[in-house]
């Protein structure tokens, strides 16, 4: 991919994180992703969306990542339709202490995990 696609991707990921965050500037989304202006001028330079700033939306705005990344699939995700039917207790027990022990990982490991998934898909 030249750099002019790069960009043009890169930008058409960026609107539609501000569309679905309804922020317009740069500092704005800096706020709410949580980092400095100058980390969205970088991941700019780079061409790419940091997999940490698509939790952040998934978990603020419930952004589904794949669309922020490729314009398909869904705006929203929904986490009550992703979870699975139970046969026992047993099995939903074992799901919610699971759950748990998801919802304590650092959000960098989420991260690197949703990364992997998407480009599995």
């Amino acid at each position: 991919m030249n750099d002019t696609n790069a960009d043009a991707n890169f930008d058409e990921q960026m609107g539609r994180i501000k569309l679905i965050t309804g922020k317009r500037t740069q500092v704005e989304l800096a706020d709410l992703l949580g980092v400095k202006q100058s980390s969205i001028s970088d991941a700019k330079r780079r061409g790419s969306i940091p997999a940490n700033w698509l939790i952040v939306l998934m978990r603020l705005n419930y952004a589904n990542p794949e669309w922020i990344l490729t314009g398909n699939g869904p705006l929203f995700v929904s986490f009550s339709s992703i979870r699975p039917l139970y046969k026992t207790e047993d099995e939903e027990a074992d799901y919610k202490a699971k759950e748990k022990v998801l919802r304590q990982l650092p959000t960098r490991m989420l991260a690197d995990e949703l990364v992997r998934r998407i480009s599995i898909a």
